[in-house]
Parts: C-alpha cells; structure tokens; sequence
C-alpha cells in the first residue's frame, strides 16, 4: 500500500503542471503577451533614459514569467516551433536581466534589441492581423 501511494503522488507531481499548462486559454495567452508588452515599453524607456536598470532586471523578470505562463499553451496545441521560440525569448530575457544587472546600459539595449528579435519572429509565424487591427493566435 505505501508503494503504491509513493507512486500515485509522484505520477500526480508530473500530471499536474501538464493538465494545468493545457489549461490556458486564448485570453491567458493575451493577457501574458499584454504584461509582456508593458514590461518592454518600461524596460526600453529605463534603457532609453539611462536611469535606474534595475527596473530593467524587473522587467526582465517580469516577461520570463509571463513567457512561462504560456509554455503549457504551445505544449498542448503540439507545436514544437513555438515552444522552441518561446523558450529563445525566455533566454533572451534573462539575457536582458543579465546585462540590467550588470549596470551596462549599452549591453543591456542590445540585449534588448536580441530580445524583441525573437518576439518578431514569434509574430510574425504565429501570429495574424486582423481587418480591424486586432490580431489572432494561428
């Protein structure tokens, strides 16, 4: 019997964030891309203004958990390119954090340009406008 609970509990550790990631919906993903969005406008306006970047390593960490929050959304449409996209754009990210940390203005505005790189790879396959300047999810 004990064996037997050790193993339920385990298998229910590695079903649940899977059954949890499948949940997110089409508004979840939005609202992740929104705090996305938010992060790098305020991120790129410390950059531009060459103040205080530790609101860039806040912003950075800001987009990395909201690009976690949608892992489970590729996962469950299957679609192994954008899982690998947004993992890039995670990467890029921290790299943007890394660089904030360091307090190299420079190297963090390039770490920026890196990462909207991969946002506009992301867009642009996976994403479409819409007649009314809405866009959709592919």
């Amino acid at each position: 019997m004990r064996k037997s609970t050790i193993i339920a509990v385990i298998a229910a550790a590695f079903i649940a964030p899977a059954v949890h990631a499948a949940d997110v919906t089409e508004a979840d993903y939005q609202k992740a891309m929104k705090d996305v969005l938010g992060a790098m406008q305020a991120s790129g306006k410390a950059i531009r203004e060459a103040g205080d970047l530790s609101a860039v390593v806040a912003g950075a960490k800001t987009i990395d958990s909201a690009l976690a929050s949608i892992d489970g959304f590729w996962a469950a449409r299957k679609d192994a390119e954008a899982v690998k996209m947004n993992a890039a754009s995670r990467a890029a990210a921290a790299a943007v954090g890394k660089a904030a940390e360091s307090k190299d203005v420079a190297a963090t505005g390039e770490a920026m340009k890196a990462l909207q790189g991969t946002c506009k790879a992301c867009h642009d396959v996976h994403r479409e406008q819409l007649p009314d300047k809405t866009y959709k999810i592919k």
